[in-house]
């Protein structure tokens, strides 16, 4: 209930976007004026950063640049596969929580668009979540390198391996939404979403075509990419897959939940 308690302002927007801001800055709130932003940004430094630290201490001493590139590649693995989890579960009940609790219908019956109710979700969860799971622990990580190997990343090879990160994220949101419209059951929409990522570390063995057309070797790439190596040359198939993957599931959203009787 805690996203009715939020008032809304004169409907702001025209067209199929009338109220997008005023529901934006309701999911802003649910964000930023909770202890939510808090509690992430705790446990993203504690699980990406907190594990890089022990790893940087224990082998601290030894070779700068190997270190260097080791921090990088446990960074964009370990903290790409955590934060996908992570958005997924922290967004499983964006949508169905709403439908369920009834504060969906209530919201609707404002002057706002079902088009801006989702686009509000997809938008501002999407910033949220980027900026305390990938941002934040950005700007610490390059403060750790340089204190446990005396080194940096190069920034413009790190902020590739970033935005291919982010990339990764969003398709999962935009899955995670996507099935949100459809089933009813939060842990459904959850492990459906979980499911597939892990299937991209079993199907791709039986059917390795499969990583030209999905999202589960963008992980290796933004650690390839933020090491300043190059990028194999079948690397932007999967990334404009991936894209045209996310903005057909926030699609696939829109039109379900456009249908959805309420």
């Amino acid at each position: 209930m805690e996203a009715a308690s939020v008032p809304l302002k004169a409907a702001s927007g025209r067209g199929w976007l009338t109220g997008f801001g005023n529901l934006a800055d309701k999911e802003y709130g649910t964000w930023w004026r909770t202890r939510r932003a808090l509690l992430h940004n705790i446990l993203w430094l504690s699980v990406i950063n907190g594990f890089l630290l022990l790893i940087g201490l224990d082998e601290m001493g030894g070779n700068p640049h190997r270190l260097l590139g080791e921090l990088i590649e446990i960074f964009f693995r370990v903290g790409g596969f955590f934060a996908a989890i992570g958005i997924v579960v922290s967004t499983q009940s964006s949508v169905l929580g709403e439908r369920k609790l009834g504060t969906a219908e209530w919201v609707l019956s404002k002057p706002v668009t079902r088009e801006a109710f989702v686009l509000s979700k997809f938008v501002v969860n999407g910033a949220s979540f980027v900026g305390l799971a990938v941002l934040i622990p950005s700007v610490v990580f390059f403060l750790q390198t340089l204190l446990l190997a005396y080194l940096q990343p190069s920034l413009g090879p790190f902020l590739l391996g970033s935005l291919l990160n982010v990339e990764h994220l969003l398709f999962y949101l935009a899955l995670t939404l996507a099935l949100s419209t459809w089933m009813n059951s939060r842990g459904a929409v959850s492990g459906a979403a979980i499911g597939f990522m892990f299937a991209g570390f079993i199907l791709p063995s039986f059917l390795p075509w499969l990583m030209a057309g999905t999202p589960w070797g963008l992980w290796e790439f933004a650690a390839t990419a933020a090491r300043g190596r190059g990028l194999p040359a079948e690397a932007w198939q999967p990334i404009v897959v991936t894209l045209l993957w996310t903005a057909l599931l926030v699609l696939v959203a829109l039109w379900r939940f456009k249908r959805e009787e309420l």
